[in-house]
């Protein structure tokens, strides 16, 4: 790309970034709001992105000098910058968070679809020969579901057992889903198709031999929320490996670490929906209640997610509904 092209490409970024630093000087940082503070920083990080492609590419040209002094003056802002606390981190959660979400659908939908596919494969071998279970299970969770065939709907199993050994599996199963992104992708495809794969065999089984209304109640009150966690760790993977794949006019270097702190941005709510599951996991399914209680309250954590993730759409449809009746 030559100069006068990156110029034209990029001044208007440029030119907002210097209208935010003015502001700054003249009216300090805690006027911005939060929404401007992350826009803010967002123009920062690329006018520094922008500087080092500079430096590589126009060594002799007055656009280094520009950027250096415009990186500079905003470097003095962003590190003096107080630090919020604890309060603010979860308004900024409760607000922002949906947004992200938003952000990267599409990636999140992939993961869930991976997922899926590899969930309703391994449902459709086992419930039709069981005995392709053993591709994807433990022998011992195979015999312990499989020992209720004589009608006792597997009461020697150890159901809040089987539900601790999944919740388990699923934590690891987020994080490895994040990390594997630097594989390119392959490795995150992997861990959500191999655990669709194992999630959809284990419910094979409990429909052959077990209660599955008692799985379900123990499965899904945390299980909303933990494989909801999963998908968005396989979208920051996916992230990850686009950044490396397609660097863009960046780095391959510096589009893999702007990738992984867009990534980090989607895995600080996945942390919070884990420590949510494993509160709902540690006292709540334990309890001597009814199935049909705890299929209920799963389904209001699945309600209650869906609105939380829904709020950016409910917003922009109640913003387009006012303007429309102001207009009318």
């Amino acid at each position: 790309m030559k100069e006068e092209q990156f110029l034209s490409t990029h001044s208007s970024q440029w030119t907002e970034l210097e209208g935010y630093c003015n502001r700054i000087a003249k009216k300090g940082i805690k006027k911005l709001s939060i929404e401007e503070i992350n826009a803010f920083l967002k123009l920062f990080k690329l006018a520094s992105h922008h500087l080092a492609y500079a430096k590589t590419h126009y060594q002799n040209g007055q656009t280094i000098f520009y950027l250096n002094n415009l990186v500079s003056q905003c470097n003095t802002y962003v590190y003096t910058m107080p630090k919020p606390d604890v309060i603010d981190s979860l308004k900024r959660l409760v607000k922002e968070y949906p947004k992200t979400i938003r952000q990267y659908r599409y990636y999140i939908l992939v993961a869930f679809s991976i997922f899926l596919v590899g969930a309703i494969m391994s449902f459709g071998m086992v419930y039709f020969k069981p005995d392709y279970a053993t591709l994807f299970l433990d022998k011992s969770i195979i015999e312990g579901v499989s020992s209720g065939t004589s009608g006792s709907h597997a009461s020697s199993w150890d159901y809040p057992l089987m539900s601790s050994y999944i919740m388990t599996n699923n934590i690891l199963v987020a994080l490895r889903a994040f990390v594997f992104g630097v594989t390119l992708g392959v490795g995150t495809i992997y861990i959500l198709f191999y655990n669709g794969l194992m999630l959809g065999s284990l419910t094979a089984l409990f429909y052959l031999y077990g209660d599955t209304v008692k799985y379900w109640s123990l499965i899904l009150p945390h299980g909303v929320i933990e494989l909801s966690a999963i998908f968005i760790s396989g979208a920051a993977g996916f992230v990850i490996a686009k950044r490396f794949l397609i660097p863009g006019e960046l780095k391959r270097s510096h589009s893999v670490i702007n990738g992984a702190k867009q990534a980090l941005s989607l895995m600080g709510g996945v942390v919070i929906m884990l420590i949510v599951a494993g509160i709902i996991e540690g006292f709540f399914t334990p309890l001597d209640i009814k199935p049909i209680s705890k299929l209920l309250f799963a389904l209001l954590t699945a309600i209650l997610l869906g609105l939380y993730m829904m709020s950016p759409y409910i917003k922009k449809a109640e913003i387009t509904g006012g303007r429309a009746d102001e207009e009318s």
